[in-house]
Order: structure tokens, then sequence, then C-alpha cells
């Protein structure tokens, strides 16, 4: 079962590797449509507020367009098929496969915020603190978003519709996200929110990804 979980996560490993295409395709949008919410402010007196929740907009639209791709393409008839025969669950292959997700969206958010920061004139001095909560962020609308493509994905376009469903669950990430700007972000308390929201989704994403996988794709 070990060796089988860790030859699991070799090869989601390798496949995240290949598709970082598609995740820097993505986050040169961020950049390019920062760019123009730059270029729109530049002569507006903008605080932190704004430029985080052009940030935020972007990155949500973002995962949801990531994971969405990945489930379409690693979730396909034949492969579910093959995930259900598989000895480890379909629940902790979703598992792995978001977290491989998570860890490169993260990466490449680290790598193109201080771009982002020059662009729309954040300051440095909360840098690492909003790459924090951006990751945490991430943990939750990566969760999120498997629900919403593996739902999407379904034969069943009546059934798609349902997945906007899962929307609302965005919000709260973006009203504490914008929030915390006012919080001592130095204070680990100012970040439990978003550990208890992720740890809520980790309760209940794989199980209601799998079921849909299963389910829907039928």
């Amino acid at each position: 079962m070990i060796n089988n979980f860790l030859l699991l996560l070799s090869k989601e490993f390798k496949l995240m590797l290949m598709k970082s295409t598609q995740s820097f395709i993505l986050f040169c949008f961020i950049i390019i449509a920062s760019s123009i919410f730059g270029l729109a402010l530049r002569y507006i007196q903008v605080d932190n507020k704004i430029s985080m929740t052009v940030i935020w907009i972007l990155l949500f639209l973002t995962v949801i367009t990531k994971v969405e791709k990945v489930y379409l393409e690693d979730f396909s008839d034949p492969k579910i098929q093959q995930y259900m025969m598989s000895p480890i669950a379909l629940e902790l292959i979703v598992l792995t496969k978001n977290l491989m997700i998570y860890l490169n969206l993260v990466i490449f958010f680290l790598i193109t915020s201080p771009i982002v920061f020059l662009i729309l004139s954040i300051d440095f001095d909360i840098f690492w603190q909003i790459n924090i909560l951006a990751a945490l962020s991430l943990l939750s609308l990566v969760f999120i978003s498997s629900i919403t493509a593996s739902i999407a994905n379904s034969k069943s376009n009546r059934l798609a519709i349902t997945s906007v469903v899962t929307l609302p669950l965005f919000i709260p990430i973006l009203i504490f996200s914008i929030g915390a700007i006012d919080m001592d972000l130095g204070n680990i308390n100012s970040y439990l929110f978003f550990l208890a929201y992720f740890l809520l989704n980790l309760a209940f994403s794989p199980l209601l990804t799998s079921f849909a996988l299963k389910k829907l794709s039928m």
C-alpha cells in the first residue's frame, strides 16, 4: 500500500511538472491583467485593499481554469475507470492531485508576485504576509475548484449547471483576505480562519469530488 502511494506521488509530481506550461501561461495572464488594472489606476489614489481585490479575483479565475483543465485531462472516462480499479482509494488520488496542483500554483505565485507588486504599486513591506495569505487561500481555492470541475466536466449538462452552487464557497476567502489587510499580519491569529476553512474543505472536498467523478461521469 505504501509503495503504491509513493508511486502515485511520483506519478502526480511528474504530471505536475509536465503541466507547468499551463500554469506559466495562466500567470502570464495575471501579469497582463494586472498591468491593465495598473494603467487604469495609475492616476487614481488607491490603497492596498483595491490592489489586493484585483489580485485575489485574478487568482480565483486562474485556479478555476487550472483545476478544470487538469480534471478534464486527467479524469476522462477511461482514466476514471483505471483509477477506480486502482488499489488506492479515489479520494486519496483526488487529494494527491489537488495537493500537486496547489504546489504548482504556489510556486508560480511566489515567482510572479514581485512583478505584480511592482505593477500595482503594493507596499513591499507586506510582501511575505501577502504570499502567506495567498498560499493559505490557494489551499481552499484548489479543493473547492476540484468539486466544481468534477461536476462541470460531467456528461450531463443538466448536472453540470449545478457546479455554480459551489461559487458562494469562494466568497469568504475573498472577504477575509481583503479584511486581513487591516489586521496585524505578523500575528498568527490573523491566519487562523484560512487554516480552519481549509480543514473544512479538506474534510468534504475529496469525498464530494470523488463521488462526482464516479456518479456524474456515468
